[in-house]
């Protein structure tokens, strides 16, 4: 049983009230740190009433606690800066943060403890089946990962979302898989000593490879971040020297490989698969000056605009990407004066996902992020789809009003915390696949987004598991070990 890390009374009222404090004496409002402090109480107790993090909901709600107001509003404290400075709309944006959070704190109380019997993935059961089930996740996985970046690339400033892109999305995340059973078959046969070795090194160095080659920091943080949770799962205890490497790799990405992906990004995204590969490493090559690349990054927001920088100080662009509020306020200011987009970004979504031998005339280039991007101003007059990052808080009042601010996160978020905690067991291989997939878009996710977590990826996960564990357990085996997993 993992240690759940609740927060004591103490802990949240002392914080709060610090904050508090701190806020107003920076110039914020009485009504802003009012409405702030009611949502951050709102966190700390919904937070407990998940189970801290020894959860899959209380897992995903930390995330997007920390990621949409908790880290901005401490950061801007910390830097001496007023919470209220950047906000399009301050008391707006915070008022739909407190209802928000609020909703979300009653519809945990309420569900949260609700249990559904859905159907579960099935494991490998033997030694000789783990060894072949990872052979063929890092060779399907691979296949799926080429194909899907094949297809990945522009055409006319815009993504093409095609059969062959979909279909290379889909059988991808196998290699999330093969990672994980190389990380928890290396610390059983090890008995606990090592983690890591290079049937761990491929899958995981392969997928930072190629979200290099996306310049997308998502994708190169992704394996390093399911390897430290399928570690933390398992009872793995990490040394000195795994701390100090992980303080050198953060130090690196934030300070170099991040700046140096959002440099990159506006020379090779719209280039083939080839190409970017060259220019990858081309550009990783001659640009070495970290002052240089930190400026560009300051430059790199979507369309130019800076409407999702939170912070005065120089280089705070890494911590703006976790400090959504200030990209949800522009969304909520835009939608302040009545308009609201409702079904339209789900429409959106939804066609992009349906075959094109069942929609003959599928419009060819499609993308939510983009239509509220668009609406918001952050993507200003940006060329081809872009990505701005916004969180379900400003897109539920944006498509449905204070409707959607008080009924999306009250069903929603349990809806999210009941399918993941009765399908899975993050223990177990397919169950820390799935924390990992949905915990690093959990807190960037729009209301579409939501949708997908609740719907497509435990769906997924399942067919991916039947699909090739299935076919792993018709080869037959002899001299089998019963590794103790059940089906």
């Amino acid at each position: 049983m993992l240690r759940a890390f609740k927060l004591s009374p103490f802990v949240i009222t002392t914080s709060i009230s610090l904050l508090v404090i701190g806020e107003l004496a920076l110039g914020a409002s009485l009504y802003y740190t009012a409405m702030m402090a009611i949502a951050m109480l709102s966190i700390g107790i919904t937070y407990n009433l998940l189970d801290g993090l020894s959860t899959f909901g209380g897992m995903l709600f930390t995330i997007f606690a920390l990621c949409t107001l908790v880290i901005s509003q401490f950061a801007k404290v910390l830097l001496f800066e007023s919470p209220e400075k950047h906000l399009a709309a301050p008391l707006l944006t915070i008022s739909v943060y407190a209802v928000f959070f609020l909703s979300a704190m009653v519809g945990v109380l309420l569900f949260g403890k609700v249990r559904l019997r859905l159907p579960r993935p099935i494991e490998s059961l033997t030694g000789s089946q783990t060894t072949l089930l990872y052979v063929v996740a890092v060779v399907a996985g691979l296949a799926g990962t080429i194909i899907f970046e094949f297809y990945n690339q522009t055409y006319g400033d815009q993504t093409e979302f095609t059969t062959g892109r979909t279909t290379g999305l889909a059988f991808a995340p196998l290699l999330l898989f093969a990672l994980v059973i190389a990380v928890d078959t290396r610390i059983k046969d090890t008995d606990g000593r090592h983690s890591l070795g290079i049937a761990a090194l491929i899958p995981l160095l392969t997928m930072v490879l190629f979200g290099f080659f996306d310049t997308s920091r998502g994708s190169m943080l992704k394996p390093v971040v399911v390897y430290f949770i399928a570690c933390h799962l398992r009872g793995y205890r990490f040394k000195r020297r795994h701390y100090v490497a992980f303080g050198l790799g953060v130090a690196v990405f934030f300070y170099f490989i991040g700046p140096l992906e959002l440099y990159t990004r506006s020379f090779i995204s719209s280039q083939p698969l080839k190409q970017r590969i060259y220019w990858a490493f081309h550009i990783l090559a001659t640009h070495h000056d970290p002052t240089e690349l930190r400026n560009a990054s300051d430059q790199a927001t979507t369309g130019g605009s800076g409407l999702e920088q939170y912070y005065d100080l120089p280089g705070t662009n890494q911590l703006s990407r976790l400090s959504l509020i200030r990209a949800d306020s522009n969304l909520i200011s835009a939608c302040s004066t009545g308009y609201h987009y409702g079904f339209q970004e789900i429409e959106i979504g939804i066609v992009q996902f349906i075959p094109r031998f069942l929609y003959k005339e599928k419009p060819h280039y499609s993308s939510g992020a983009d239509f509220l991007g668009r609406i918001s101003g952050v993507s200003a007059d940006s060329r081809g789809i872009t990505t701005p990052t916004l969180s379900a808080v400003a897109d539920s009042y944006g498509a449905f009003g204070w409707l959607g601010v008080i009924l999306i996160p009250f069903f929603g978020f349990p809806m999210v915390f009941i399918i993941y905690e009765s399908m899975f067991d993050f223990s177990r291989p397919w169950g820390t696949v799935a924390l990992g997939v949905s915990l690093l878009t959990f807190s960037e996710t729009s209301v579409l987004g939501l949708m997908h977590l609740i719907l497509r990826t435990p769906l997924d996960v399942l067919l991916l598991s039947y699909l090739v564990v299935g076919l792993v357990k018709m080869v037959p085996m002899r001299g089998d070990r019963d590794l103790g997993w059940a089906p």
